[in-house]
């Protein structure tokens, strides 16, 4: 015989006390399987094992937060990824515009000023080659008083060589002195010739001899000939103006920069002493006492250690 009625009656199937007792319905199997697992094993049937189940929860539960940890890092590694993708190609765009920018910033100055892009591409490059001189001698050691002074004369000699070119008073001056000298002296460039080979080599001398001694005094003297016929014949062999005489003088005071911040600084160098600091000297003089301190013990202990 069937019995029906409302739900809380008794009846059956209807969530009273009776619902999933043996003979009704089965209790709901949606649970997570170490729950089942958990439920299919029973009360436990001594300490130990209630123990070991403690275990082998706990364990679980590290294992589940040790893999929850793996994959947030394996997401954060692909942001960073992708952060590392896109600062690099900032880099490289920051590199790129700063090239065009030097690069196109010396050819434009030197079409604007000076009325050629031959000026600019020379500045910007004697301009590079004085700034890794004067890094490379700052890594060695150099004081940087010598290089300040070398940058100072520079620009000393940039604006004296302007004037002298830009004025004419250089050409004026030889072409003058000129008109009261015989055949094959009597021109300008000659007379700018001769003067920049004394010039050069009273400079040049100088300067080496206070680098490398009577070895350097003589170099100086021929190649401050070479140098000096050269510099004097374009500075005062022929006339100038404005724009080419100030791009000539400033191509003059950077070779001129990067030559004296050679001299100046080289006499002061010490590279022993610049590096000593990369050198772990307080570790390894330690390590020397020790060992002497060590080896004198085992010499006063060794004779008794044999009577022994």
């Amino acid at each position: 015989m069937t019995q029906s009625g409302p739900p809380g009656s008794g009846t059956p199937g209807y969530g009273t006390p009776g619902y999933g007792t043996p003979g009704n319905a089965p209790p709901p199997t949606d649970l997570p399987p170490e729950v089942d697992s958990a439920a299919e094993e029973g009360p436990p049937a001594s300490l130990g094992e209630q123990i070991g189940r403690t275990r082998s929860s706990f364990m679980r539960l590290v294992q589940a937060h040790i893999a929850l940890l793996r994959a947030e890092i394996s997401e954060i590694m692909g942001e960073v990824k992708v952060l590392a993708t896109q600062a690099g190609a900032i880099l490289a765009m920051a590199l790129f515009t700063a090239t065009m920018l030097y690069v196109g910033g010396f050819l434009f100055l030197g079409e604007w000023l000076f009325g050629s892009i031959g000026w600019g591409f020379a500045h910007g490059v004697l301009f590079g080659v004085a700034i890794i001189i004067n890094v490379a001698f700052m890594m060695l050691g150099a004081r940087g008083s010598s290089l300040v002074l070398a940058f100072v004369l520079a620009v000393g000699l940039t604006v004296a060589i302007a004037l002298l070119c830009g004025s004419n008073v250089a050409y004026n001056a030889a072409a003058g002195t000129a008109t009261g000298l015989a055949q094959p002296l009597g021109t300008p460039g000659v007379v700018a010739l001769l003067g920049g080979i004394i010039i050069g080599i009273v400079l040049f001398t100088l300067l080496f001899a206070r680098a490398g001694g009577r070895n350097g005094a003589i170099a100086g003297f021929f190649l401050g000939a070479i140098l000096g016929a050269l510099v004097g014949w374009l500075i005062a062999g022929a006339p100038w103006t404005w724009p080419p005489a100030v791009g000539f003088a400033i191509t003059i005071g950077l070779i001129a920069w990067s030559m004296l911040a050679a001299l100046l600084a080289l006499p002061g160098l010490n590279p022993e002493e610049r590096f000593s600091k990369l050198y772990p000297r307080q570790s390894i003089e330690s390590f020397e006492e020790t060992r002497t301190f060590l080896e004198e013990q085992w010499a006063s202990r060794r004779p008794k250690l044999g009577k022994s």
